[in-house]
């Protein structure tokens, strides 16, 4: 039921949008993107069946992206069209699409190994995932050899919000966002939005618009 209402919205999207491009991850995560400049920032969510919201989220976030594109709106004071000339966005919505598990049952790092194997041969210039609630943003800690730039951006995405910056996290999305780092130096930011109640995902948005749309640029 889920993944068919995430497959209509994602070809309603590609279908209101000709710069809007659909295409899986390992041949059967569904995934959206947009501009072909190399290095892209990838948005993550749908860690485990927990955690449609956050899928909504990021949809959001795409379609409103491609609609200010397309109108030359500007998106959380930012003029998107000029700003994302030379850029590229990926959505992945669900990392871990919906399967057969006991109620109640975790969602482990083997459980997402077809999105690890896409972020190790497709070289991304930012990871950002959402996932839980808590009003955190969340950064691994940095190898010596990281870029520079990596304690900045944590930096930009704390003060473009109002969500508290953590030096720990718990979570399968949390460890993703460790690996990655460690393993290929990807900088790479949990954001936990304050709620993903139902009732209060428009508002939730809102909150995180702007921080989404910085992220983006970074």
């Amino acid at each position: 039921m889920f993944m068919s209402a995430l497959w209509d919205t994602i070809f309603e999207i590609k279908d209101t949008y000709q710069n809007a491009e659909v295409f899986l991850v390992d041949n059967h995560i569904p995934a959206l993107r947009y501009g072909n400049a190399e290095n892209p920032v990838i948005f993550a969510g749908g860690f485990g069946a927990e955690e449609w919201q956050t899928s909504v989220l990021l949809l959001t976030f795409f379609n409103r992206l491609m609609e200010h594109m397309n109108t030359s709106k500007s998106m959380a004071g930012i003029a998107v069209r000029k700003a994302f000339k030379k850029r590229s966005v990926v959505i992945i919505p669900c990392v871990c699409p919906p399967k057969m598990r006991y109620e109640g049952e975790e969602v482990h790092m083997k459980d997402l190994s077809a999105f690890t194997k896409y972020m190790f041969y497709h070289k991304a210039g930012m990871l950002v995932c959402v996932s839980g609630s808590g009003g955190t943003i969340f950064a691994p800690k940095q190898a010596e050899d990281s870029p520079a730039q990596s304690a900045t951006i944590h930096k930009i995405l704390c003060a473009c919000s109002s969500l508290t910056a953590v030096q720990e996290k718990q979570g399968v999305a949390a460890d993703m966002c460790t690996q990655m780092n460690e393993k290929i130096g990807l900088p790479a930011y949990l954001i936990s939005p304050r709620s993903i109640q139902m009732a209060e995902l428009p508002q939730t948005y809102k909150a995180l618009e702007e921080t989404l749309a910085v992220s983006a640029l970074l």
